[in-house]
Order: structure tokens, then sequence, then C-alpha cells
């Protein structure tokens, strides 16, 4: 009995110690089942374990530190049993900071099926320190890349500080070539302003490269200036006598505010503006608007619909009843816009609508340069140009507008004026010369390298994406100047204020009275009776072209311009910058 119960209690004893032995191990290297939890602790369940192959060796005398629930590093060691060689334990996650959640970490538990956009933010979690070389934390939160650094102007000589500011906005690569010329302007009123004038010498010339992250010792060569015959800077004037109305949401009114600021503020004209969800706008909200207007310098006042139940669209008429109501006997002409119609000054429209005779009925405005939109809508004002009414004419649509929106056949605004216009006088559309609809998608460069001196703009932020405001400056210093065009050398025609165009057959393989198709659906015929003839768009490979993407009026007055050509980054190129300092002085 006695031998057999020694027996006994020997095998329960290693029964007992084989237990605690596995057990000890498996805590000691994180592999404990999820059944037995340990409180306060997060530790990788068994399946992110990294296993180590058979036939590879395992490191035997390195084992990383292990640190505490304190954060403090110990210096002990712990080297795995003979029995456990081929285990790598899994890094031991560091202690979370004090008061933040102490939840398992996630594992990639959400459904395969359940999306992106409706999953629940990770809550805030320790994160277990990567090993070397890894690509992913096992088990825990990727972690963020630290942000690039910006580009600071005051590292940089006063003369490149303009560069290195704008490089931000247009992501410029960190180095670029630069080249820099100085236009003496000779302002003048007999200039003529549509001719294509040859300067012998090129104009890009004496390129260096910059690090736009560190250019305090930059030298700039010098280059001899350049002088052109412009016209006069438009006299400053108000226009008192023009009143334009809108029709837009508030998101997309707030939007406008800047490139308005442009041609409208500090001018005397008015802009009533009828924002289409304002009933769902707080007062706060209303009053943030108004602000915003009155900061920019523009006279605007805001409406609400007339009715709830309008579209834009009728909004976009019956917001002729609200200027009426705040006109006065010095409106003469009531002008009904796009949210994106642009003029780069009001200067010329003023001029243009001052030949006409504000005191009869007078419907003035354009077609679309699009054939098939003229086919399509019929012979009216096309609203991005803007719709035109004399005074008295405005009166009768005023007091008849409701009534024409209401037996309207069609729910496009500018077909609902079109016949309010016709059914109610014996005026006629007055097609007024400069005024575009610029109905063309994509890429509109030949439009604006064409010589021409449009009365405004249109769809630029929406058919196209040019930035109208900036391009717009050279108007402030140079009146007509705004897409003047020059020869330079043999190679490179200049549109000013758009783009530096260099061609590589030469500037005599092209005719520059011709506009260059460039924009979707210009190889058709549609195009021809508005801006047509035209020649056929160049490819990449002939055509090199540098677009302004920025402008200012410096301090001193000098008109600054960078023309930007991105470089091919897969062939490492840098991008390209002319620097273009117009001289007031």
């Amino acid at each position: 009995m006695f031998p057999s119960k020694v027996s006994r209690v020997l095998v329960l004893t290693s029964v007992v110690l084989l237990f605690l032995v596995t057990y000890t191990t498996l805590y000691l290297y994180h592999s404990v089942p999820p059944s037995y939890p340990i409180a306060d602790s997060q530790v990788a369940p068994i399946q992110d374990a990294a296993h180590i192959p058979i036939d590879e060796e395992p490191p035997a005398t390195h084992v990383p530190p292990v640190v505490d629930t304190t954060g403090i590093e110990t210096t002990d060691q712990i080297l795995p049993p003979p029995g456990l060689v081929n285990l790598t334990p899994s890094p031991i996650p560091t202690a979370p900071d004090e008061g933040s959640p102490q939840e398992p970490e996630p594992h990639n538990e959400r459904p395969d099926h359940e999306e992106e956009d409706h999953e629940e933010p990770p809550a805030q979690q320790s994160t277990p320190p990567v090993e070397s070389g890894s690509s992913a934390n096992a088990g825990g939160n990727p972690q963020e890349e630290e942000p690039l650094s910006l580009p600071d102007p005051k590292a940089c000589v006063e003369d490149l500080r303009f560069l290195v500011r704008s490089s931000i906005d247009l992501e410029l690569t960190e180095r670029v070539r630069y080249t820099r010329r100085y236009i003496q302007p000779d302002f003048s009123g007999g200039v003529d302003r549509d001719d294509v004038v040859n300067i012998t010498d090129p104009l890009i010339q004496g390129d260096i490269e910059v690090d736009l992250y560190g250019c305090g010792d930059a030298v700039i060569p010098p280059t001899a200036p350049i002088k052109l015959h412009v016209p006069q800077p438009h006299p400053e004037a108000t226009f008192t006598h023009l009143i334009f109305g809108i029709a837009t949401d508030y998101s997309r009114l707030n939007d406008s505010i800047r490139p308005f600021s442009h041609w409208i503020s500090g001018t005397g004209a008015k802009l009533v503006a009828v924002v289409t969800d304002a009933n769902t706008k707080s007062p706060g909200e209303w009053g943030e608007l108004q602000h915003n207007f009155n900061l920019a310098g523009i006279n605007a006042t805001l409406v609400k619909p007339i009715k709830d139940s309008f579209t834009t669209s009728e909004n976009h008429f019956s917001v002729l009843i609200s200027m009426l109501e705040y006109g006065n006997s010095d409106t003469q002409w009531y002008g009904l816009l796009d949210d994106d119609t642009f003029f780069p000054s009001l200067k010329p429209l003023s001029d243009s609508l001052a030949t006409l005779d504000h005191n009869v009925d007078a419907y003035v405005g354009t077609l679309s340069e699009d054939f098939s939109a003229v086919r399509n809508f019929g012979f009216m004002a096309f609203g991005g140009a803007g719709a035109y009414f004399s005074r008295p004419l405005a009166r009768k649509l005023g007091a008849e507008a409701l009534g024409c929106i209401e037996r309207a056949t069609t729910r496009e605004g500018d077909t609902i004026i079109r016949d309010c216009v016709y059914t109610n006088s014996k005026a006629k559309l007055t097609i007024l010369p400069g005024l575009y609809q610029q109905d063309m998608r994509h890429d509109v460069s030949g439009f604006f390298e064409a010589g021409l001196r449009p009365l405004n703009l249109h769809h630029w932020k929406s058919w196209y994406k040019e930035p109208v405001e900036k391009m717009a400056k050279a108007v402030n210093f140079c009146g007509d100047c705004f897409l003047q065009r020059w020869r330079f050398g043999t190679d490179t025609v200049f549109s000013n204020g758009f783009s530096i165009a260099t061609y590589r057959d030469g500037v005599e393989s092209i005719d520059l009275q011709l506009m260059e198709g460039t924009w979707e659906k210009a190889e058709g015929r549609d195009y021809d009776f508005s801006v047509g003839p035209l020649r056929n768009a160049y490819p990449a490979d002939q055509k090199k072209s540098y677009k302004l993407r920025e402008a200012e009026i410096a301090d001193n007055g000098d008109l600054r311009q960078l023309y930007v050509r991105v470089g091919d980054s897969s062939a490492g190129e840098l991008d390209q910058v002319v620097e273009l300092i117009w001289q007031k002085h």
C-alpha cells in the first residue's frame, strides 16, 4: 500500500509541476489563452504571436528588454526554456498613460463586407514598440507619418520670398528651375492692343536651380529689362448706374465673395443675391454672410426667395423684382448673372453698354459659342455672359416676372426670361461684342491665347479650372493689357496674364490670327460661327506652356506674376517657374 501511495503522490506532484511550468511559460511569452485574461493587461492573443519555423535558427542570446507596468525599462533578461526555443514572443506593450482607455487592441474583427465609411473610429490605445525593419505594428495601430515641413520664406533672400510663399499653395517641387525677367512698361494711349509685336530677344533665359528649403545664399543672375508698350491703366471710376443680381445657395455665395470683390468692391455698383437655401440658415449664419460681404467692400443685399417652391432657375429671374426695389434713379442697367460670372473690370462693360440707349427697351447679352447649345435652347442671352435690361424694360419684366414663371413651358431660367421679354415687349436680343458664355470644357488655352479682350469670363471653376482673379491682376496694372500678346525670339508667344508658350517648330509655323481649338468638341464645326475658323491643337511634344498660377500687386506698385510648368516627376524633372516683374516706376 505505502509504495503504491507514494507513486500516486509523485504522479500528482508531477502533473501539478507540469501545469505550473506550462502556465508560467505561456504567461511570460503572451500565449495565455483568451479564457484566462490578466487584469489591466494588453496581451496579444495566441494567433498574433510570431512563430519561427523549425528549420530557422532562433536568436539564442538576445531578448528584448522587458518593460514593466510603470513604463520603466528593466535590465533583467529572461531566456526561454529549452523546450520553447522555437517561439518568439510578441513585444510587451508599454504601459498606457494615466487615464487612457484600457481596452484590448483591435484585431480586424470588422466583417469584410462592412464599409469603411461606416467604421467607428478606434478608441485611443497605447502602441506597442515596433521592431526595426517591421512594416507594420503587429496587432496595433499604424504609425502616423510626420508631416513634411513647409518652406520658410524668411530662410531665403528677400527677392525670392514671393516665390517661396507661393510654392506652398502651388505644391511645387522642393527644387525648381527659376527664371526672372523685369518688364518696363511704356504706358501709352496710342498702343495697338491687338498687334502682336515681335521682341528679338528670348524671354526665358538665365535660369537657375533654386532650393525652396534653403535659398538664403541664392544669386539671381542679372538680365536686361524688357520694354513693352501697353495701354494706359483704367482711370478710377464709379459705376452706380449698374446693379447685378444672382441666385445661388449659401455656400457657393460665400465662396464667390473673393472673386466678386475683384470687380465690384468699391465701384459703387450694387449686388442683390437670392440665397436659395436661406430658410435652412440661422440668423447668425445670415449675419455672418452679410458681414463677409461688408468686409470685402461689396455693396450687397441678401434676400430670401419670394416663394419657397422656386427652383434656382426661377429665382434667377425673380431676383429682378428685388433689384428694382433696391435700385434708384441712377440705375440704368440691370444685369442677371450666374454665380461664376467674372469681370476682369467693370470699366469695359460699362463703356460697351454706354453705346446703347438705356432709355428704351433693351435686352442685351450674347449666345453660346457652341452652336449645338443654340440649337437646343434657342436665340437668347445665355446667363453666364449675363442678361442686361435697360431701366424701362426691367420695370416691365419686374411687373410680369411671377406670371411669366407660372406660365413658363420650360424650367430653364434663361429661356423663361427670353419668353417673358418677347411676350411683354418689342425688344429683341442685342448681342454685345466681348461678352462670352464660354461653353468650353477642360483645356481652354486656345481661348485665352487668342489675344481676345473679353468683357467677362465664365465656367472658370467648373467646366475648366483657371485662377481668373490672379490672371486679371494685369488689368489693375495696365488696363487692356490683360491677354495682350507678344512674340519673343523665334519660338515664344507671351499672353499676358495667362501663359508663356514655346513652339518646337517656331512661331512662324503657326497662324496667330486663328484661335487654337484646345477644348473638348473643338474639332467639330459647332464653334466656327462664333470663334472660328480654328487651328488644330498642338500635341504636348510640339508646344510647351508655362501657365500663370500666382500674381500680386506689391507694396511698391509692381506687378509680380509666376508662370509655372509642372515637371514630369516620373522622369525626374523639376517644376519650372518664370517670374515676371512689371515695374511701376
